[in-house]
This record gives structure tokens, sequence and C-alpha cells, in this order.
């Protein structure tokens, strides 16, 4: 082997090397970019149904419950898989926007 096969060896090595690695940050850039299309639809959601039930004569525990299913529903009709842990998150942070909205008024 001269110098040139050891020249083409570091270049196969150093393009494998690359190929590699744009596959694992393009896969870590799209799971992140989905968060974030996750994480603003459930925001969205959230802010409309708050605004929405607020209207009704409800207790704030019936609004929660029927807010926090709403966006549940809503997300997982979107396509969206939802745990045990994103859903009790998702209930707590429509209590959340319904105590910052009661304390707008």
């Amino acid at each position: 082997m001269d110098i040139h096969d050891y020249v083409e060896l570091i270049t196969l090595a150093l393009w494998v090397i690359s190929v590699v690695g744009i596959g694992i940050l393009s896969r870590v850039h799209f799971k992140n970019k989905r968060l974030e299309q996750f994480r603003n639809t459930a925001d969205n959601l959230m802010k409309s149904y708050v605004r929405l039930y607020d209207k009704e004569n409800l207790s704030d525990e019936q609004k929660i419950n029927r807010v926090g299913n709403a966006v549940v529903n809503s997300l997982e009709a979107k396509g969206f898989k939802l745990n045990k842990q994103e859903v009790q998150d998702i209930f707590a942070e429509v209590a959340k926007q319904m105590d910052e909205q009661t304390q707008d008024k």
C-alpha cells in the first residue's frame, strides 16, 4: 500500500463518519422540532379552550377537567402520542392558565 491508498482510506472513513453524524443530527433536529410543535399546539389549544369554557357557568374543577380532556383529545386527533405524565402536565398547565386568566380579570 502506498500513500494514495492511505489517503483514500482516510477519506472513506471521514465520509462514513460524516454520513453517520448527519443521520444522528437530523434525527435529533426532527425530534426537537416535533417536541416544539407539540408544545406550541398544546399551548394554543389550552388558551383557546380556557377562553371558551371560561364563559360557562361551571366550577373551576369542572372547567379544568373539560379543558384538559378537550386538549388531550385534540392532541391525540392531531397524531401526538401522550403518556400518563404528559396528560398530568397538561391538566396542571390548564389549571395554571385558568388561574392566570382569573387574575387578569
